[in-house]
């Protein structure tokens, strides 16, 4: 019964330790797709962004979303109402940019 409650405790722990450091840029079994489109506006506190993006062929319609952005903060991307290119990172439980940069 002890060895019971102690791996109990012990997944219970590593199920809750993982939520406070950064996520990692990418993540195994993931899709990746180009996407590109106008940085609307930004909240710094969540490091997100408001888009206004193209049509991703093969996976969504254009549309106005947020994402989370990983490996930057949002305060360093070019400004609202640039033209944006990233690459949108898809798994089956979560989805968020990298490599985000101002195109022409």
């Amino acid at each position: 019964m002890k060895r019971c409650a102690a791996l109990l405790f012990l997944l219970l722990l590593v199920a809750c330790g993982g939520g406070d450091g950064p996520k990692p840029a990418s993540e195994a079994g993931e899709k990746l797709y180009p996407v590109r489109g106008v940085l609307l506006n930004r909240n710094e506190t969540a490091n997100t962004i408001f888009m206004d993006h193209e049509a991703i062929p093969g996976f969504m319609e254009a549309m106005k979303m947020d994402y989370i952005v990983r490996g930057a903060q949002v305060g360093a991307l070019p400004p609202d109402k640039s033209r944006i290119e990233a690459r949108l990172h898809v798994t089956e439980s979560a989805y968020w940019l990298t490599d985000v940069k101002k195109i022409p």
